[in-house]
């Protein structure tokens, strides 16, 4: 099992979650996420409207877990990268999520974990992780490619006005 944000976490069964939306104005947005007996687990906040989308995961007490901004100022693609706590230093780099092609009818993501601190070579670094989903519905999968291992997926439920995420191990 990979554990990136913390193995507290990872759960080596399925587990449901809601996610609900709230928009504080209308440059913020806040995610809050709970399990089926309305626990806090997660929030997410940040910026729609800052140059960098800056968004900020954190645990149910309001401690940064990660930090999410995307690369770049203007680029054609959205390229993500995710960093421990409130950071953006390179060496807290966990990992960086980039739309594999400029023109796609699925959404997808590369998932790739930052190269070993001696590796010079990230010209033929292939995703240590997938992503592939529907826009119809706003479901997603989360795969590990070189066994095409299903890690996790992510079910919109019609029948709540929040997000149902079910994770498989």
């Amino acid at each position: 099992m990979v554990s990136v944000v913390g193995e507290m976490f990872c759960n080596p069964y399925t587990t449901e979650l809601v996610v609900r939306r709230r928009r504080e104005s209308l440059k913020r947005e806040h995610y809050d996420v709970f399990d089926l007996s309305d626990n806090l687990i997660f929030t997410v906040d940040g910026g729609i409207w800052n140059i960098r989308r800056k968004r900020v995961l954190r645990d149910a007490t309001g401690i940064p877990l990660l930090s999410m901004r995307t690369k770049g100022l203007v680029t054609m693609r959205y390229k993500w990268e995710v960093y421990k706590g409130e950071s953006t230093e390179s060496e807290d780099l966990l990992f960086s999520a980039r739309e594999p092609n400029l023109l796609s009818f699925k959404p997808s993501l590369d998932v790739t974990l930052p190269p070993p601190e001696n590796s010079t070579d990230i010209s033929s670094i292939e995703p240590d992780f997938q992503t592939f989903g529907r826009y119809i519905g706003s479901s997603f999968k989360l795969f590990e490619p070189i066994h095409n291992t299903l890690l996790a997926e992510v079910c919109h439920s019609l029948f709540q006005p929040s997000l149902l995420l079910t994770r498989t191990s």
